[in-house]
């Protein structure tokens, strides 16, 4: 490869979350060499999109109220009841698309919009259940899971967010190291597209995958649909991992004992070893037969978790001397399955979503403490965004708590706000009978720091 791994794993440091445009209030330097200080001002606008399409729903919602919400499907003549049924920024509003995608602008200071999809996919697709996070712009983003070819088909959904061009690169991983794809590099969107790309178009003939999606010009998205077309079948929207790092939790794992595949790519041109911890009820304790495992450079490989872990709800932790991506596939039965990412500790507040249509119930909450002990705070609010009550979870060091996301016996719930205090990853855990699906709880952001200025000289 010809950038190095600190080079490639850079750009997603930097606030990527979602296209933001900030209010910054008027700011008079002294006379003075020295910078001011960084300010923290509030979001005015956020985009987002989401990957539509037969029985797929989309929600659209924010933390507080917005001014102003406009909603625009791909292709442009499709669905634009369903559009302008998504249109009012006051409230969560859900509507089903078939078309191609939806790209969502929202403004209004500080209302920290967020927006989420879910569809339970016809038999000829997989089935199961699959409910994701609509994500904004990607400066670079990672995916682990994926296929091209047996019985295992994924789909890679880019967006274009605004009025631009974007531009972006793909590079993917098998098993037999670094692909050599078609195609792959320069792929471009004209404005408010949207872009379906089967990975067998790039890479045919691997049943497992890893990518990378790193955007070069422009305001781009990007998530992946997966599928097994056979038993055992389901289907799953593989969010975005954390880039490469020595350090990371995969948070939100749920099911049953068996089935579980650890999924590691190392994308770097040194050897790395890996040891693998399970944070569970009890505490943490390294796994079994999963400690000091060897991922060459440029390598994707996928590794049975052992029976022993157990079968409750638990976060796992990965340590490596080198950087590595990683993620986890969970199978509880032979008709659907979950995909767990690696996600940053929960800092601020994160929208998790209730009414997602059909097949979409009130998700289990999976919340980690890795190094240190956590509140977490659990607000319930109907579509009108109206409270319904909220809760408070403290979760020891070390360990991974199961709760409810609504408490039962309340009814209307749309959404759930959750905001965590100390070092806690949380993800959203949805289940209906044989149905699956796993949702990483990402923070919203409400404020961003604003860049220290200094007086220009004279």
């Amino acid at each position: 490869m010809t950038r190095s791994l600190l080079t490639r794993a850079w750009p997603a440091l930097l606030p990527g979350a979602a296209a933001v445009m900030v209010l910054v209030a008027s700011l008079v330097p002294g006379r003075s060499d020295d910078p001011a200080p960084a300010q923290s001002v509030d979001v005015v606008e956020t985009s987002y999109a989401c990957p539509a399409g037969r029985g797929t729903t989309v929600g659209a919602g924010q933390v507080r109220a917005g001014d102003d919400r406009s909603v625009r499907v791909f292709p442009e003549d499709a669905d634009a009841e369903a559009a302008t049924a998504m249109s009012d920024p006051g409230a969560w509003t859900t509507s089903e698309f078939d078309a191609e995608g939806v790209v969502v602008t929202e403004t209004g200071q500080g209302a920290a919009a967020s927006g989420h999809f879910g569809r339970v996919a016809p038999d000829d697709q997989g089935g199961g259940l699959a409910v994701g996070r609509c994500p904004g712009v990607a400066d670079d983003a990672w995916f682990l899971g994926a296929g091209s070819g047996g019985r295992h088909f994924s789909t890679l959904v880019l967006s274009n967010l605004s009025s631009a061009p974007a531009v972006a690169d793909v590079e993917l991983w098998g098993t037999e190291g670094p692909i050599d794809a078609v195609e792959a590099s320069g792929i471009t969107l004209d404005a408010y597209e949207v872009r379906r790309l089967p990975l067998q178009d790039l890479a045919a003939g691997e049943s497992v995958l890893g990518l990378e999606v790193q955007r070069t010009r422009g305001a781009l998205s990007a998530t992946v649909l997966d599928r097994f077309t056979a038993a055992p079948a389901g289907s799953e929207t593989i969010g975005s991992a954390q880039a490469p790092r020595r350090d990371q939790i995969i948070g939100g794992v749920d099911g049953g004992a068996e089935d579980k595949e650890l999924m590691l790519l190392n994308p770097g041109d040194q050897t790395a070893r890996v040891d693998i911890e399970s944070l569970g009820a009890d505490g943490t304790f390294p796994v079994e037969d999963l400690q000091d495992l060897v991922v060459e450079p440029g390598a994707y490989v996928e590794v049975d978790v052992p029976d022993s872990v157990g079968s409750g709800p638990q976060a796992f932790r990965v340590v490596g001397d080198q950087p590595v991506a990683a993620g986890l596939r969970v199978r509880a039965n032979d008709t659907d399955y979950a995909v767990s990412e690696t996600t940053p500790a929960l800092d601020g507040s994160a929208v998790v979503p209730v009414d997602l249509g059909s097949g979409v119930t009130a998700p289990q909450l999976l919340l980690t403490a890795p190094d240190r002990a956590a509140s977490v705070d659990v607000e319930v609010f109907d579509a009108q965004m109206t409270s319904l009550g909220s809760s408070s979870v403290d979760v020891d060091a070390g360990t991974t708590q199961s709760v409810r996301a609504v408490p039962e016996g309340t009814s209307d719930a749309a959404y759930v706000v959750v905001r965590g205090t100390g070092d806690v990853v949380a993800a959203a855990s949805y289940s209906g009978g044989d149905r699956i699906s796993s949702l990483a709880v990402v923070p919203t952001p409400v404020s961003v720091a604003a860049p220290a200025v200094r007086p220009a000289d004279g």
